[in-house]
């Protein structure tokens, strides 16, 4: 369904397990174009939406290639001739997502089911984008922002004349006010924190989140920045002690956002919060090793 609309930007929401967690946007311009398949088991209901919306399909951008955010291309692209754009290094996991596919399910088990499968996309589709690369859709131009640290290959992408940035998982999940980082290993923190630092430098007025809906511009991003910050020397500070990844859970829920999180009611988002938790032990871990 289509759950709010923004300067002709529409967030589509397949409500999965009948949450409202996961969201893809249709971005009306002389060359429409979809930023976020979501996973591959909302592709038909999405494919209407589009025709419906608007009609046809130029482009598809995606943030990276986990399943919840871009497992649908390769079903999309058989109901659309469009063209995808993500980052180089997303090529190889998009041309052949058997490796993808495998991780998932061992990472995320019976929620990847729910995702499904994600189908192979012709490589001649693909275009890897290169960081500060726009694309002109008409009326708009998307400019394309390297943001790694959640993954290797996030790319944020920014609707200049609109100002609406869509920073994918580089910004975490957003519900109710409330944030939670979404970092799972291997977390890259010093890369997620540059990204964030680009993204906060851009004149924008409103936040499409994947994880969840339209929100107008009121410092989330530097928000969830010093969250960040914050979480780590907890983790370190953990690490650094013997303890394990239960205490770090422990000091973490004295945190009003990583307490709402822990107590939503929501087995995707619970997902969130753990493959987080573990990100940011295992960094903080790593770090320590290495001195």
């Amino acid at each position: 369904m289509i759950c709010g609309e923004l300067r002709d930007v529409l967030c589509f929401d397949a409500e999965i397990l009948n949450e409202n967690i996961i969201s893809n946007y249709l971005v009306k311009c002389e060359k429409p174009s979809l930023v976020e398949t979501g996973p591959a088991s909302i592709s038909a209901s999405l494919a209407e939406m589009i025709e419906e919306y608007m009609g046809g399909l130029d482009y598809i951008f995606i943030t990276h290639i986990h399943l919840d955010h871009g497992g649908g291309v390769g079903h999309l692209l058989k109901n659309f001739d469009a063209k995808v754009v993500c980052h180089p290094k997303a090529v190889k996991h998009l041309t052949n997502p058997e490796k993808l596919w495998k991780a998932s399910e061992q990472a995320l088990g019976e929620v990847a089911r729910v995702y499904g499968k994600p189908e192979p996309v012709d490589e001649g589709a693909i275009i890897p984008a290169e960081d500060g690369q726009e694309f002109d859709l008409g009326s708009d131009v998307i400019k394309v922002i390297h943001t790694p640290g959640h993954s290797p290959h996030h790319i944020s992408f920014y609707l200049r004349e609109r100002k609406i940035l869509f920073p994918g998982d580089s910004a975490g999940f957003h519900s109710e006010g409330r944030l939670l980082p979404t970092a799972p290993p291997p977390f890259m923190f010093d890369l997620a924190i540059e990204s964030l630092d680009k993204q906060i430098s851009l004149d924008y007025e409103y936040i499409a989140y994947s994880h969840y809906s339209f929100a107008k511009n009121e410092g989330q991003l530097e928000r969830i920045r010093e969250m960040k910050v914050r979480w780590m020397e907890i983790a370190l500070d953990v690490v650094r002690n013997n303890g394990g990844i239960e205490e770090l859970d422990r000091r973490l829920r004295e945190d009003v956002d990583y307490s709402f999180f822990v107590k939503y009611d929501s087995i995707i988002a619970r997902g969130f919060h753990q493959l987080t938790l573990l990100g940011f032990y295992e960094y903080a871990r790593s770090k320590l090793d290495k001195g």
